[in-house]
């Protein structure tokens, strides 16, 4: 008789799915038992929850969808920061939970007994979870599961958003009928054509519009739509961090001229800088802004029409419900291709000023780069004998590491670059994307560690090699994950990026340390780990350490070579080292 947990993964199945992320536990064991009876599926248990979460987080990006099962309370507690991830950068992962029974809930009620894992409280998991996804549900009777994990499924599948489902562990290896027909992953209709002809009507009155193109276009599958109404428009385009590789980036600025670049906050590329401050019109088609974008689009705002989370806001009106594939289809067949002599490519000059608009010394560009609030100033480096300095002084520059990373010997269409949040992010967003869709980073919310964990989830569906870049200061959080992909055979390329120091934070509170000689805050100084040593004991066969260019190129080449695990690249940069720009 089949199981709750196997209709689970019979509809998982059905919808390209094909692993179960987590940490084995009581509660969760049901749905362990039924991803590693069905065939053709897997279980992935990773070496942490949180990890397990950063898996999924990836696997759903590259695969429209993801499941993911730990301990309640323990396990599940610490999943939250992925998934709170997965919930703001648009990624439709399933968390299923097996939950305490109605008799243990009774009892703890009744008798004060706790059962395992509680707080005291009946549904401390389902509270916690339900700011961090679109649906959130704990089923009132056994018969309800297969309609609950449905409906789940079609919020996580319509809405490109994680979804939480907690399942008595009773029930979820109770008996339960199999799937029975198909999902109905329709999405209303709502004024989309109206909307459309409005949107269309302003970007063609418009002398300098400008589109913005984000992650909910590469979620919804809405990349040959979207280019489509960049040619007919003759539109000037960008693309967000977060949805970089969405639409093919030409390798040059002669192939396309009306790609401005990457959108990566205050350092994007000054063309793009100027196009989004003189634009007369914005359009950002699926985008989600962070702090980092806030300068520039605080001053685009009042001219910008923004498409994103299923509402559309135009200036002056009230914003408007509608689906963004409904409205993109729309926009693509009222977008008339303009007056021939309107055709040629970047018609639409940018003037490019020679230096930044004087609306930028209104704000100090600190307090929206990163996590510190605007009251954060310059700090004074303190001393403390205690703590270890940032020792690294001859060594390899961040340019001269994106360089040989960016190589065409190198980073080729068998990659999927995955940075992490760190000073590199920098450097990650002008490298050349040699693919559609090659590109996974935690843009938005953030999380340094994500890319490590991500690189398993990515890894597994076999259609892409992840080439993780992080920071000393993110591998640090989640190091463990190289066991797993020793585990699984995963020919990932790690590139742990040691300058010694949280260098971002560094950056961020006191960034005089990089062009003086002062010491760094004693607070921004890493352990020294041994990451070569660290690697093996984990299974990892290929290690290299470069410190050098030589070395690096070296180093790169034997990690490309290696395609029977995962591969380690310790690049040891300089601790005053900071990339282009910054």
């Amino acid at each position: 008789m089949p199981t709750a947990a196997d209709y689970i993964i019979e509809r998982m199945a059905q919808h390209n799915v094909e692993a179960l992320f987590g940490v084995p536990a009581v509660y969760c064991a049901p749905m362990f038992a039924a991803a590693a009876r069905a065939r053709g599926f897997r279980t992935i248990v990773t070496a942490s929850d949180l990890e397990a979460g950063y898996a999924a987080d990836a696997y759903a990006r590259v695969r429209g969808l993801s499941v993911v099962s730990v301990a309640y309370g323990v396990g599940t507690l610490s999943l939250i920061n992925a998934v709170a991830g997965a919930y703001i950068e648009r990624s439709p992962m399933v968390v299923i939970n097996g939950g305490p029974t109605d008799a243990n809930i009774q009892i703890q009620t009744e008798k004060g007994i706790l059962f395992s894992h509680s707080m005291g409280r009946p549904h401390s998991d389902l509270e916690a979870f339900r700011p961090f996804t679109a649906f959130c549900e704990r089923p009132a009777r056994q018969t309800d599961v297969p309609s609950l994990v449905d409906r789940a499924l079609v919020v996580a599948l319509t809405r490109k958003h994680p979804v939480y489902l907690e399942i008595p562990q009773d029930w979820l290896g109770g008996s339960c009928p199999r799937p029975s027909g198909t999902l109905d992953l329709s999405i209303p209709h709502g004024a989309e054509q109206a909307i459309a002809a409005t949107i269309v009507g302003q970007i063609k009155a418009a002398r300098k519009p400008l589109l913005m193109v984000g992650i909910e276009v590469q979620r919804f599958g809405l990349a040959s739509s979207v280019m489509s109404i960049i040619r007919k428009l003759d539109l000037n385009w960008a693309t967000t961090l977060l949805a970089r590789s969405t639409l093919p980036e030409p390798a040059r600025p002669s192939d396309d001229p009306r790609f401005l670049g990457v959108f990566n906050g205050n350092h994007a590329p000054k063309p793009l800088r100027d196009a989004i401050t003189q634009s007369d019109l914005l359009l950002s088609l699926g985008a989600v802004f962070g702090s980092g974008h806030a300068r520039l689009m605080l001053v685009a705002h009042p001219r910008t029409i923004r498409v994103w989370d299923g509402l559309v806001h135009i200036p002056m009106q009230t914003p408007q419900p509608a689906s963004i594939d409904h409205l993109v289809a729309e926009l693509d067949r009222q977008a008339l291709t303009l007056p021939l002599a309107a055709q040629a490519l970047n018609s639409r000059e940018v003037e490019v000023d020679t230096g930044d608009s004087e609306v930028f010394s209104a704000i100090d560009e600190r307090a929206w780069d990163g996590d510190r609030g605007s009251d954060i100033g310059p700090l004074e480096n303190t001393e403390d004998r205690d703590v270890p300095r940032a020792p690294i002084a001859n060594a390899l520059t961040y340019d001269e590491l994106f360089a040989e990373i960016g190589a065409k010997t190198f980073l080729d269409r068998s990659f999927t670059v995955i940075p992490d949040t760190f000073l590199g992010i920098y450097s990650a967003a002008k490298l050349k994307m040699p693919s559609q869709n090659c590109f996974i980073s935690s843009a938005i919310w953030a999380s340094i560690g994500h890319s490590v964990g991500a690189g398993v989830g990515a890894a597994i569906p076999g259609e892409k090699r992840p080439l993780v870049v992080c920071g000393d200061g993110g591998f640090q959080m989640i190091p463990q994950a190289l066991s797993t992909m020793a585990r699984y055979g995963l020919n990932a390329v790690i590139v742990i990026v040691d300058n010694g120091l949280y260098g971002y934070e560094q950056y961020l509170l006191a960034p005089g340390y990089y062009s003086g000689s002062s010491q760094p805050l004693p607070y921004t100084v890493l352990s020294r780990w041994q990451y070569e040593s660290l690697a093996r004991s984990m299974g990892v066969g290929m290690v290299a350490s470069a410190d050098t260019v030589a070395s690096l190129k070296k180093a790169l080449a034997a990690a490309k070579a290696n395609v029977n695990g995962p591969a380690i690249v310790h690049a040891i940069v300089g601790s005053r080292s900071l990339p282009a720009g910054l």
